[in-house]
């Protein structure tokens, strides 16, 4: 699964906090706070990523008693995290979940700080942060989500049998979705290997795995199927972490072959 793709997720509880302020806003025009959170939460919606932050950094500052200041915080930290200021985004997450705000904040900033392990490659604290979601689950959150990112984390550091307990759960349980499609196709891997191609033709596939000998390395060839039609893919190597994978990979690619580490 790629590391990117952080998403920003709005439970129905968490914007319906954010409309009734937002309503409060309406009704008090005078009242500073709300006008500035108004504000920052439209340059939000609109993805003005910095005018959201600085409102919402604003509306903080306005006092110790402004409302929902655990939402606000989880906010900016997304924000924050799409201007790339991850440690910053993540000290906002935790102060989300220390300012006892009510569910389904706490949780959602849990997400988002075991995301950010995730895709940075910390696959042990996200393992770590995704078990501590998963020992009291909100149905509020992506659980299903949650669920193939620890099993991936798991993998990554060589666990492949703890793995394969949480692949064959979100199979069973999630069955419909996209995640689960996602976890037939790692259920019972037991390494990673490099891909360097996949070819509709065996001939261009034989080519390839040629020039992969050329230059040192051991290839091996298997057909794969896409619907109706038979795909050859060349791949290189057979090993238990994803950072030895990343490593042979960067050799690979350093030869003049695109890579593609897969399980």
């Amino acid at each position: 699964m790629p590391r990117k793709g952080f998403r920003v997720h709005r439970s129905p509880a968490l914007v319906l906090g954010m409309g009734l302020l937002l309503a409060a806003g309406c009704a008090r025009q005078a009242t500073r706070p709300e006008d500035i959170f108004k504000g920052a939460y439209a340059a939000f919606e609109a993805n003005q990523w910095q005018q959201a932050v600085d409102g919402f950094t604003r509306y903080l500052q306005a006092g110790p008693t402004t409302p929902m200041r655990g939402e606000v915080y989880y906010y900016r930290g997304q924000a924050l995290v799409h201007l790339n200021r991850r440690g910053e985004a993540r000290a906002d997450f935790e102060r989300a979940i220390g300012a006892k705000a009510s569910p389904p904040i706490p949780g959602f900033a849990r997400l988002a700080i075991g995301n950010l392990y995730y895709e940075e490659g910390n696959d042990r604290k996200a393992i770590q942060t995704y078990l501590e979601i998963l020992r009291k689950p909100d149905a509020t959150l992506p659980l299903d989500m949650i669920i193939l990112r620890l099993a991936v984390s798991l993998q990554r550091i060589g666990q492949w049998s703890a793995a394969d307990k949480y692949l064959a759960y979100l199979i069973n349980r999630y069955s419909d979705t996209q995640s689960a499609v996602e976890a037939w196709r790692r259920f019972h891997a037991t390494g990673f290997t490099v891909q360097t191609g996949a070819f509709a033709s065996n001939t261009a596939a034989l080519r390839q795995a040629d020039r992969l000998r050329g230059e040192g390395f051991l290839p091996t060839m298997g057909q794969a199927k896409r619907g109706s039609q038979t795909f050859y893919a060349v791949r290189v190597g057979k090993v238990q972490t994803y950072a030895e994978a990343a490593a042979l990979a960067q050799q690979i690619r350093q030869a003049g072959f695109p890579v593609l580490i897969v399980p």
